[in-house]
């Protein structure tokens, strides 16, 4: 049993910390908190036997360890040799061990800083979390508890698990909630740095073009003392005023055209402005169709020996969301990275209680293990 995730329940969890009800809650939303990774439960001495670390009452054992990491390190355990796959997988086991670590400190500063009347509420509050969750099943009790199986757990580990979710998140609530105020141009800072990204979109384009190769023209279609190409734009102008007058573009892409998208009616992929993902004499079709409205048929292009006739399907230019209509987003992400900033180095300062070569011991004896255990040799 152990908290995968950091989930703030402010709504949730009507448990009032040390000063009472009406104190300010976090601000955190439930997704940005589920970014905070948590482990646990409460403090760590040292290996004992190998198979698992002690902190007070509780242990971290290898098989919560592995199972924490098997997902992403069972799959490289059987093709790679021992060496390799213990130097690879052990950042992740570290992060593990540090994660289920953490939550050990965290819950014991939780319990040791409690009112001494946190448990008439916490029970209040886990069983109102208990009925809510039976209620989310339709208030079906089987349903509620055949889930919590597939948890690894039963109603009372459930609830001691409830127990120790709320009173570790409403005294994160308590340290992590102090006030921050940004100044403009911290914001615009942080706007410009991830503008490109967050706020703004690429302009797409989708288009059917006919693509005339004067040189591979039917000879029924070059009259007498014709060249090829005057009988190319001959034809160009003919379906260009086809099209226009309501014929079907596509069936006459199917055809006329020469080009590799004949058989497709013309149609091409969309397109992505500027990207220049167009190659040569194609990238021309791109630059017609920025000068068109939707639904526009152009006027034949010739381009590098060919003939391009484009009907524009779909444009949308894209471009960047403004710092004003972003600003309190912008603002939230600041807000979240200094608490999370702040909930890392309060972490950081818990794990000075832990004797750090211990803690590397035991990862490796994880990572051993691990590899032992899903090497397919093993």
């Amino acid at each position: 049993m152990h908290f995968k995730k950091f989930i703030l329940l402010t709504c949730l969890v009507p448990v009032c910390w040390m000063g009472g009800c009406g104190q300010k809650q976090g601000r955190f939303t439930e997704e940005q908190m589920q970014a905070f990774p948590l482990a646990d439960r409460q403090n760590l001495p040292g290996a004992s036997g190998g198979m698992a670390i002690s902190l007070h009452s509780e242990t971290i054992t290898v098989d919560e360890v592995l199972q924490a990491v098997e997902e992403p390190l069972r799959p490289a355990a059987g093709q790679m040799e021992r060496q390799a796959f213990v130097r690879q997988s052990l950042p992740l086991i570290r992060r593990a061990v540090r994660s289920k670590t953490s939550d050990i400190l965290l819950y014991a500063q939780a319990r040791k800083h409690a009112p001494d009347n946190v448990d008439d509420a916490l029970d209040r509050a886990v069983q109102q979390e208990i009925n809510r969750f039976v209620a989310s099943y339709n208030n079906n009790y089987a349903l509620a508890e055949a889930r919590i199986r597939q948890m690894g757990m039963d109603w009372r580990s459930f609830r001691e698990y409830q127990r120790k979710l709320m009173l570790t998140q409403s005294y994160l609530s308590s340290k992590l909630n102090t006030d921050v105020r940004f100044t403009h141009s911290q914001m615009r800072e942080h706007y410009e740095a991830v503008k490109a990204e967050q706020f703004c979109r690429s302009g797409t384009l989708e288009f059917h073009a006919i693509d005339l190769v004067p040189a591979q023209l039917d000879s029924e279609h070059i009259a007498e003392g014709q060249t090829a190409d005057e009988a190319a734009m001959e034809l160009a102008k003919k379906l260009v005023a086809q099209a226009r007058a309501g014929g079907d573009f596509a069936e006459l892409a199917r055809e006329h055209s020469h080009g590799p998208l004949a058989r497709n009616g013309g149609r091409w992929r969309p397109v992505t402005i500027g990207a220049e993902a167009l190659a040569e004499p194609y990238d021309v079709l791109e630059d017609v169709a920025l000068t068109l409205e939707e639904g526009e048929i152009s006027d034949p292009v010739v381009h590098e020996d060919h003939i391009f006739i484009v009907w524009l399907n779909r444009k949308e230019l894209g471009g960047c969301k403004p710092f004003s209509e972003v600003q309190a987003q912008i603002e939230q992400q600041l807000e979240f990275e200094y608490r999370q900033k702040q909930y890392e180095n309060y972490i950081s300062e818990l794990m000075r209680q832990v004797d750090q070569v211990e803690l590397e011991q035991f990862a490796e004896f994880c990572a051993n293990a691990a590899y032992d255990r899903w090497n397919r040799a093993g």
